[in-house]
Order: structure tokens, then sequence, then C-alpha cells
């Protein structure tokens, strides 16, 4: 029997790496970017030739067909600058990754296609009416050009009406990066509050800390789509989040405790006074990975992450 493969469209970023070497324990796995880098290269030469490259830039190149995948995880999507700076542009490269992807599903080239979306469908609430819940049937109410594009590509997906599609919307990931090349993704929030522990011993909040954000932990969503994979129908969208929202202040003085208890280190943190979105806790609605028998990890799996980071960022910064 011929080994299993798959193909992770996006797979040198920071979920997509992580994606990619747990694929890489059970089948030849893929991944494609826009730039290599003596980074990437030093991550790729750890994998022991389990982990193969592909230069992939949309629209102008096609996407590597020479096996026929058990699945292929689309993560490629412009980031939430660059779907600012040039709307129409990302919108456009957004969707040409999209048909791409479609096309290796409708020639039989995959068995299965997980996109990956964002919780950024939804919107910043207004003030005046702050959402409590969000359920997995919610339509989109995108308010900036990231979650417009996402929009897009969900209703792309769902009019192409294809067996095998599934559509996961992240909320926000805490682990450690497979590698240190992650380009404007080291401006994520959790990855950002740890390099700044690890170089300065001191953190910086530029808003007040008390928007609230739903952070689930990168080893147990990438459990989650195992569960997804395996699923022999699984759920045409889901949500991939730890269903609690905890505010940005919160995560930062837990950084600074696991910091202080399993590393010995002081570290200080400071807050400003600009308000960001979502200021109330709110719900989001994970009963389809339920259903698959995954359930959200205990608390105590965000210290581990957190620990993992701050270590492995010490290690290299």
């Amino acid at each position: 029997m011929a080994e299993r493969a798959f193909l992770v469209i996006g797979g040198a970023g920071y979920v997509g790496a992580r994606l990619a070497e747990r694929l890489a324990r059970t089948g030849a796995t893929t991944v494609t970017g826009r730039r290599r880098s003596p980074e990437r290269d030093r991550w790729l030469a750890t994998g022991g030739g389990r982990i193969q490259w592909a230069t992939y830039a949309a629209p102008a190149d096609k996407l590597p067909a020479e096996s026929r995948y058990e699945a292929v995880f689309n993560l490629a999507t412009p980031s939430a600058a660059e779907a600012a700076a040039q709307p129409e542009v990302a919108r456009q490269q957004a969707l040409a990754t999209v048909e791409a992807a479609l096309g290796l599903l409708a020639s039989g080239k995959a068995r299965r296609l997980i996109h990956f979306s964002t919780f950024h469908v939804y919107g910043a609430p207004a003030p005046e009416a702050p959402r409590r819940r969000y359920g997995e049937d919610d339509a989109p109410t995108p308010t900036h050009p990231y979650g417009i594009i996402h929009a897009a590509c969900e209703a792309r997906l769902a009019e192409a009406g294809l067996p095998g599609i599934v559509i996961v919307r992240p909320t926000n990931f805490i682990g450690a990066p497979a590698h240190g090349d992650l380009g404007p993704q080291w401006r994520l929030i959790f990855l950002d509050l740890c390099r700044q522990a690890v170089e300065r011993r001191a953190l910086t909040l530029l808003t007040d800390g008390l928007a609230y954000r739903d952070f689930l932990p990168l080893t147990s969503g990438l459990e989650a789509l195992e569960r997804l994979l395996a699923a022999a129908q699984p759920p045409p969208r889901c949500h991939l989040a730890m269903g609690c929202a905890k505010s940005l202040r919160d995560l930062a003085q837990r950084i600074q405790r696991v910091a202080r208890q399993r590393l010995g280190w002081t570290v200080t943190l400071a807050v400003g006074d600009r308000a960001d979105a979502f200021r109330r806790p709110f719900e989001v609605e994970i009963d389809r990975l339920r259903a698959l028998g995954w359930q959200p990890p205990a608390e105590a799996a965000l210290d581990a992450e957190i620990v993992a980071t701050l270590e492995r960022f010490a290690q290299t910064i």
C-alpha cells in the first residue's frame, strides 16, 4: 500500500510548519511557500526528508499534483496587513489559491480539502451590542478586509459544492514556532509577548489589555485537525477554539507567572491606554469537534505551551 501523502499550502508559516511536522509522522508531506530562506532550509533538513518544499505564489504557479493526497490543507491567505494595504490584490491571490486547491479535489488528486478560514470573518462587534456567543452556523459579518477576504473564500468553497471540503475557523493559537522565519507573523500577540519576555524581561501592551480573545494551545489544535482528518464524515465547517475568551492582560500576566515559576525570571508588565475591540467576554461554540471526540484542554496546557515557547526563544534569540 502506498504511503499517505499530504499537501500543506502555506505550510512554511507559524501554524503550517507545526502542522507539517505532525503530518510527516504518518505520511510524506509537501509544503508550499512563497520564498525559501536559510532558517526554513534548516527546518526542512531536520525533517529527515519527510517534509518536501514546493514554491508556490498564486496566481502564477500551479500547486504540485504529483501525488494523490490524503488531504490538502490550505493556509495560504494574505496577512491582515497585506489585506489592509491592497484589498483587491489580496482577495484575488486568496481566491486563486482556493481555485487551485479545488482543482486538486475535483480532479481526484485529493481526498479531502481542509481550508483555514479565521474567526475574524465575524468582525468586531458594535460596542453597544457585544456578542456573547459565536455559533458554528453563524453567517460571516466581516468588518476588516482580512475578514472580508476570508469570507469570500468560504463563499467560493460553498459554491463549489464538492464533497470532502472542511472549513475551519481558528481563533488564536498559543505555541512555539517550528522555526524562526515567520515574517509578519512575529507580530502575533502571543509570539510578540514571549519575545519581549526573553529579550527584555519586560512586557508592554500597547492597548489597555482589556480586550478579549480566545486562545487555543497549538498542540490541541493539531490534535483537533487529526480528528477531522480521520472522521468518516467530518463537518463542513467548525470552529477551532478553546471555547472561552480571556483578556489580553490575562494572557500577559500568565506569561509573567509562568516565566517566574518555571524559569525563575522576573518579568515586568506595562499596559497602554488604547482600547481594542471585543471588550466583553464571549464563548465560541465547538460542538462539532466535541462530537468527533475532541475536548478542549485543561488550563495547564496553556502554561505548558508558554514555557515551551519561552525556552525555545531563549535558545535562539
